[in-house]
């Protein structure tokens, strides 16, 4: 496989409503689409999901765009590559995100000339045939809260995380776990108890959830020592695993029971298999995340949501819930809280490269 281009599509897409969290408000979400082409004319296609503002990871799209463009496409440009994870040999990895888009991309590519599905392709398991719906909820006040659980359980929806912030989050989630005593819940604090306020972590073992997501205010996994010893409740670690080296330590600091993998934010899914792999040797559960993201991105973490041992159902949930109009034909569509996998080649949907072009703010073409 021999890459002639690489075109770069900064995109800035409309919310249908403010998505909100311990530490920010989304209200439209700005992406790059990654748009391969090799010397055959085939063309795969990634996304690289960082945010404007290092509020998540480090990694900001700005960053992203400026390392595809100045040094991750040039590398690639002209060369033989036999498979698109040799690039994770050839790239210093300080934007993961940047080269999680362009390794989707070329994987894209790379199946759809073997008439192979993508994730089936790297897994070489069983999945399956379908996945349930997943909400993630953000931080609201209780009553609206409140009607939204009624809203998606009325859809199917068994499983929903929702965001929460140390003053009101154990008061609120008391109030929802009791209303709704059928329907399992997460929560996510996106870091935001201090470790010196463990007791407010604690109380939530009251309330029989899955996991607490991303509890405590932290600068290193050190300060996680030990934690999950001292909670029932499954801690289940996002931002704060990058990299195997981290997931490692936090396995041997005794800091969780639960990891949310994400694509982007460990580097493509060359990391996600490995991460899977170890996880299971460890005893370590696992599901599947999403990032506000384009159906590009997310199509992937579906199919990654048909594993067959992840511990939860994915955040994972209709197109249009966020958006007017996805990039990818079909859209994401859940029935009666299910959705059917798709198994066709690469990505295994289409392409609405009309949506992706009228969203663009700015595009850019590397190579000829």
């Amino acid at each position: 496989m021999r890459i002639q281009s690489v075109t770069l599509y900064h995109v800035d897409i409309p919310m249908r409503f403010a998505f909100r969290t311990a530490k920010e408000t989304l209200k439209h979400r700005e992406s790059i689409i990654l748009e391969v082409a090799d010397e055959s004319g085939q063309t795969g296609y990634g996304e690289v999901v960082s945010f404007t503002s290092p509020f998540y990871t480090m990694e900001t799209l700005e960053a992203s765009w400026e390392a595809l463009k100045t040094s991750y496409i040039p590398q690639i440009l002209d060369k033989d590559i036999t498979h698109p994870f040799e690039i994770h040999k050839m790239f210093e990895r300080k934007h993961p995100m940047a080269i999680a888009g362009l390794e989707n991309a070329l994987l894209d590519i790379y199946t759809k000339q073997r008439e192979e599905n993508l994730i089936k392709s790297v897994f070489q398991e069983n999945l399956k045939k379908e996945i349930g719906l997943g909400i993630v909820l953000g931080d609201l006040p209780v009553q609206e809260l409140l009607l939204k659980i009624q809203e998606f359980y009325g859809q199917g929806c068994r499983r929903i995380k929702i965001k929460i912030k140390p003053e009101d989050g154990f008061e609120k989630m008391k109030q929802v776990t009791a209303c709704f005593p059928e329907i399992d819940f997460a929560v996510d604090a996106n870091r935001s108890f201090p470790v010196s306020r463990i007791e407010d972590v604690i109380k939530f073992d009251k309330l029989g959830l899955l996991c607490i997501e991303e509890p405590f205010m932290v600068d290193s996994l050190e300060e996680y020592r030990g934690l999950q010893t001292k909670i029932k409740t499954p801690i289940c670690l996002d931002e704060s695993i990058q990299t195997m080296e981290e997931l490692k330590r936090a396995i041997q600091y005794e800091a969780f029971q639960v990891l949310n993998i994400k694509i982007g934010r460990v580097g493509g899914l060359f990391y996600v298999k490995q991460m899977i792999q170890y996880c299971r040797t460890q005893g370590i559960r696992y599901w599947i995340g999403s990032m506000v993201e384009s159906g590009i991105s997310k199509i992937l973490h579906v199919q990654l949501a048909a594993l067959t041992d992840t511990y939860m159902e994915g955040d994972l949930s209709d197109s249009r819930r966020y958006f007017d109009q996805d990039f990818i034909v079909p859209e994401i569509i859940f029935e009666n809280g299910k959705m059917k996998c798709p198994e066709g080649n690469g990505l295994g949907v289409k392409i609405n490269k009309s949506a992706i072009l009228k969203q663009a703010v700015e595009t850019l073409k590397v190579g000829r």
